[in-house]
């Protein structure tokens, strides 16, 4: 078939509005956005506890994009954390944790437990502090 130089042109303006329209679609794609974890909830259950006692800690938090959310803990000496280091911080755990009296310095004296929600992605939210009573 021969084409005339009209057609031709044709031909190439048609391909080049055909490159043009393909291009706009070709942009970088938008990545999904990381939603941090909501932190429902924070509890020590007893909030008192003897020398030889325990409390667990209990910190409810949800990820709205679905991801599994892990937890970080931190306790100054009062507290011991089940299974923790001996610096007193517990990284990548469950949401429940078992604390039990450490160096208490009185009588009676309240240690704290901090906790931290992170999903793995970026997103990561404070859940706050809880104290527990110790009696020596």
């Amino acid at each position: 078939m021969l084409l005339t130089s009209g057609t031709r042109l044709g031909t190439a303006l048609a391909f080049g509005v055909i490159l043009l329209m393909s291009g706009c679609h070709a942009a970088t794609p938008i990545q999904p956005v990381n939603r941090s974890p909501v932190v429902h909830s924070l509890l020590a259950f007893p909030t008192t506890i003897g020398s030889s006692d325990s409390a667990v800690v209990v910190c409810i938090a949800t990820d709205a994009d679905g991801d599994t959310v892990v937890f970080d803990w931190d306790s100054d000496c009062r507290l011991v954390m089940k299974g923790a280091s001996r610096s007193g911080t517990a990284y990548n755990r469950p949401n429940v944790l078992v604390v039990y009296a450490g160096c208490v310095t009185g009588p009676v004296d309240t240690g704290s437990v901090y906790c931290f929600a992170r999903d793995g992605r970026g997103g990561g939210a404070y859940a706050g502090r809880v104290s527990i009573i110790v009696h020596h």
